[in-house]
């Protein structure tokens, strides 16, 4: 019986090639934008090399301070200071680890007498090879003896080693950043700026750069963030916790300033939507976006529903023979909706190709921001990032949705023809 319903949609999609094209586009068009936007959030969200730990990290990208007692509600903005990162997060007993990265600087990379190239730089400590994980080319990340010693040791991309040396595995050689001497202690794969926390192209040990002495505001604010690893996400209140009864012995030993959080440390989502200073409303991004997805959902089903209708009345004929040779309400719903549904798998899946194509053309548009657009990377998507089984199975469930809106009241109506009025072509 599928079967025959499979040949008997592809004959009526062939009948009426106009409108089976018509409804072809538009309803791959309406599966491609709801995918981008689909795509584009669990890209944003998803693990991605380096950051395979998102699911289980908290984020503190800036912090602010007031006066002690200030109930005004002014205050100072900005990224940590050095101190303050370590009294308030490296202690941490319910983590896994921390490492405090600075903001990213422009420098100049140079190798004496030679190849010279413009790259961005963060300054970190040997926790941050812990929190995120790279692929290292050659050599090995700078260890903690590095760190406590201050050495300028130096990690960089693979792109970064070709242009200056004209190959990768530099391990041990010498290049100046900023005119200042460095020895490279490892070559590591190129980090698309999708990585928004682990994104550089050299790293350094903070204790052989300048963000110790980068500080303002009574020692509490600098050009440091924070990033914990934990060790599963259930563990993620016990740290919030720990994080608030180290920020108040803190705060008590400090002259008539204090230092709050905004409802940090985020979580990988709420880190991608806070702006600056502002605790951003998750419920509320989850809305919008939802109210996006219905409403590429909805309209286009309604102008699929009025063509299955257009459809169905020149059919009438035909159900209503079917219906003299027994053929039950029920069969004739499930023609309709299996009918239906093959146009919209088909539609799905030129619409998921499509959506995949124009990711990846447009990926520097869906996927730059004012945060990153003075970087000197790239955007890059890798098979990776977008060949999810779970991207698969919601284009699936989209095209299932579409169907049933699509198709709900051409098949009742098509299930309650009277046989005579079908036959006779009446409506």
């Amino acid at each position: 019986m599928l079967k025959q319903y499979i040949k008997q949609a592809i004959w009526h999609l062939r009948e009426n090639p106009v409108v089976s094209c018509i409804s072809l586009i538009g309803t791959a068009l309406s599966i491609c934008m709801i995918m981008i936007v689909i795509i584009t959030l669990q890209v944003r969200t998803a693990d991605c090399e380096p950051e395979v730990n998102r699911s289980r990290s908290l984020y503190v990208p800036n912090m602010s301070m007031r006066a002690k007692g200030d109930a005004s509600g002014n205050s100072a903005n900005s990224s940590m200071s050095v101190q303050t990162g370590r009294e308030c997060f490296k202690p941490l007993t319910s983590a896994e680890a921390v490492t405090l990265i600075s903001n990213i600087s422009k420098v100049r990379a140079s190798l004496p007498a030679g190849n010279k190239s413009t790259v961005d730089m963060i300054q970190t400590d040997e926790a941050f090879w812990k929190v995120f994980i790279f692929r290292f080319l050659d050599g090995k990340p700078f260890t903690e003896s590095d760190f406590n010693s201050g050495l300028p040791k130096v990690v960089v991309t693979a792109s970064v080693a070709r242009r200056l040396f004209g190959k990768t595995n530099v391990a041990g050689q010498h290049i100046e950043l900023n005119h200042a001497d460095f020895q490279i202690c490892g070559v590591v794969a190129d980090v698309s700026m999708l990585a928004t926390d682990a994104y550089a192209q050299v790293w350094i040990p903070y204790t052989a750069g300048s963000a110790e002495s980068e500080s303002w505001g009574y020692n509490l604010m600098g050009p440091m963030r924070a990033v914990i690893l934990a060790y599963s996400s259930n563990d993620f209140p016990a740290i919030r916790e720990e994080c608030e009864r180290l920020r108040n012995k803190y705060n008590e030993a400090q002259n008539g300033v204090e230092v709050f959080y905004r409802g940090q440390p985020d979580t990988q989502f709420t880190h991608l939507y806070r702006k600056w200073y502002e605790e951003p409303d998750t419920q509320q991004v989850i809305l919008r976006y939802t109210i996006i997805i219905l409403i590429l959902l909805i309209v286009p089903a309604i102008n699929l529903n009025s063509m299955t209708l257009t459809r169905m009345q020149r059919r009438m004929a035909e159900i209503g023979v079917r219906k003299a040779f027994g053929a039950s309400g029920n069969e004739l719903m499930r023609q309709v909706f299996l009918e239906n549904l093959l146009l919209t798998c088909i539609a799905g899946g030129i619409g998921l190709l499509l959506s995949y194509i124009l990711t990846f053309v447009l990926n520097d548009f869906l996927f730059g921001n004012s945060t990153n657009a003075y970087f000197t990377g790239e955007t890059s998507l890798t098979a990776g990032n977008l060949l999810n089984p779970w991207i698969f199975l919601i284009a699936f469930v989209f095209c299932l949705l579409m169907n049933l809106l699509s198709a709900g009241i051409p098949a009742w109506r098509a299930s309650k023809m009277n046989i005579v009025q079908a036959i006779s072509g009446h409506k």
